[in-house]
């Protein structure tokens, strides 16, 4: 793996009606967290995911994020993600969320490179261990 600190992506993203916490179950009027988180994990993968064997993707491992301030429908926030650290498979990001007012989110996501196949065949175990109940 031929990914080293320094690695950035910087990705904009609307706040469209479905990245509002009250459709899904909150009452702000504004960008939910799991929308910013989603954002996050999207602007990490582009920062290194392209440099994996293709036989190798990245999954989610840990989130330190904090949520600062709310972010208004139709507005835009722009991602910043840049690795910090690499130890084996995991890679750290930090990132920043702002958007036109300021800061609204910041903090640091970790991601694991993994084989795809292995994934999917241990997402399938899992799934054949409960049978057909859920």
């Amino acid at each position: 793996m031929n990914i080293q600190a320094g690695l950035s992506a910087t990705a904009t993203h609307r706040i469209d009606t479905i990245s509002l916490a009250d459709q899904w179950g909150g009452e702000a009027h504004a960008l939910a967290s799991p929308i910013m988180i989603i954002f996050i994990e999207q602007t990490c993968m582009q920062a290194t995911d392209h440099l994996l064997p293709a036989d190798q993707m990245t999954v989610g491992y840990d989130f330190a994020i904090k949520h600062l301030a709310p972010t208004p429908p139709e507005w835009e926030v722009v991602v910043h993600a840049e690795l910090t650290e690499v130890q084996g498979r995991m890679m750290t990001y930090a990132v920043t969320v702002r958007d036109a007012a300021g800061v609204v989110g910041e903090g640091r996501h970790t991601r694991c490179a993994v084989s795809r196949d292995a994934f999917h065949e241990r997402l399938a175990l899992r799934r054949d261990s409960v049978g057909a109940t859920q």
